[in-house]
């Protein structure tokens, strides 16, 4: 059968089992996506891999790999917790090996990715994320595996796996280097990084000279999800006060959202919930940069080593950062309705 039609009747049948399919948008073959995570301190990261699995459940996009740029962690336990919650089990997983990625189980805020390995034993391979398999060698072997310019890369932490993979040599899944594999099998790469018009931003920061490479060899055209346009966009309070039981997605957001009668005009959180920077992210990735998204054409460079950017405008760049078209508030509703809806098959079950 041909790969459209597979699709046709896949979705048809996800519509005949009560999966809705996004208002507005047309059937489309899945988009194939790697996703890149720190999951090691801000908790968007688990928001932005419950929205992609309910965007795969819906037959909307294919999750390939899902890799973490930090170690020493339990960011990768965490990942493998949510790909098995969500029915996925057997989704590739690795981790960074560059000596730049950030690393520690001690960070600030880390504690509550460490409390699922407690909650939810035998739901996971690598409590330390050290002993998961190199980063770079699942994206080469993914990669390498797909159809040409067929790959969307979705990184919602610091850059350093872009540059190891931009860095790495021809192996046994392919004899190209890192940056023809990546233009050849990678379609675009949307990334939640960078402060406009110019400044510093926690992603960019993180690892600054991996960004600085990173984002000045790659290959393909880039999409910026960037701190401007996410600091205003809230979800995450609607699963918190859900009734959901036994989900790590409401644990980890339960564990940091700011109660209701805390929150201030001056506070992070807001009574819709938490910036939804990653969340956007997957949205331009699955969805598409101009779904919900105004872009701008140009590209962001690293000024220093230090972490450092600045937004050059060029209407001719194929790469983009994004801006408001959707008002944010009803961005913030979508990303909380992906974001409620019950798994598939939950645990595999």
């Amino acid at each position: 059968m041909k790969p459209t039609l597979v699709f046709a009747a896949a979705a048809a049948a996800a519509l005949a089992a009560g999966c809705r399919m996004p208002c507005g948008f047309a059937l489309h073959e899945p988009v194939k996506v790697i996703l890149d995570t720190d999951m090691i301190s801000d908790y968007d990261d688990m928001g932005a891999l419950a929205c992609l699995h309910a965007l795969a459940d819906a037959g909307e996009c294919e999750i390939l790999a899902t890799v973490s740029c930090t170690r020493g962690n339990g960011s990768v336990a965490a990942v493998e917790i949510c790909n098995a919650y969500y029915g996925r089990p057997g989704i590739p997983v690795g981790c960074s090996r560059l000596d730049s990625a950030v690393s520690g189980r001690d960070k600030g805020g880390h504690g509550k990715f460490l409390d699922l390995q407690k909650k939810y034993p035998g739901k996971f391979r690598y409590a330390d994320s050290d002993e998961a398999p190199d980063a770079v060698d699942v994206y080469r072997r993914v990669l390498a595996s797909q159809p040409d310019g067929s790959v969307v890369i979705c990184s919602l932490g610091f850059l350093t796996n872009q540059r190891a993979l931009l860095e790495s040599k021809g192996d046994a899944h392919s004899p190209l280097d890192g940056r023809a594999l990546v233009a050849r099998k990678v379609k675009k790469w949307v990334a939640m990084a960078c402060f406009y018009p110019e400044g510093h931003e926690y992603n960019s920061d993180g690892d600054p000279v991996s960004s600085r490479i990173a984002l000045r060899d790659w290959p393909t055209p880039i999409v910026i999800s960037d701190f401007q346009y996410g600091r205003h966009l809230y979800a995450g309070r609607a699963i918190v006060e859900s009734d959901r039981e036994g989900s790590p997605v409401k644990d980890v957001f339960l564990a940091d959202l700011m109660p209701r009668e805390r929150v201030n005009a001056r506070s992070w959180d807001q009574l819709a919930g938490h910036p939804a920077w990653d969340e956007s992210a997957v949205l331009a990735a699955v969805r598409g940069e101009e779904s919900y998204f105004a872009v701008e054409n140009g590209f962001y460079e690293m000024l220093d080593d230090k972490g450092h950017d600045i937004w050059r405008y060029d209407p001719a760049s194929p790469s983009c950062r994004i801006l408001q078209k959707t008002p944010r508030v009803e961005v913030g509703r979508i990303i909380d309705e992906l974001m409620l809806r019950v798994p598939r098959n939950p645990w595999g079950k």
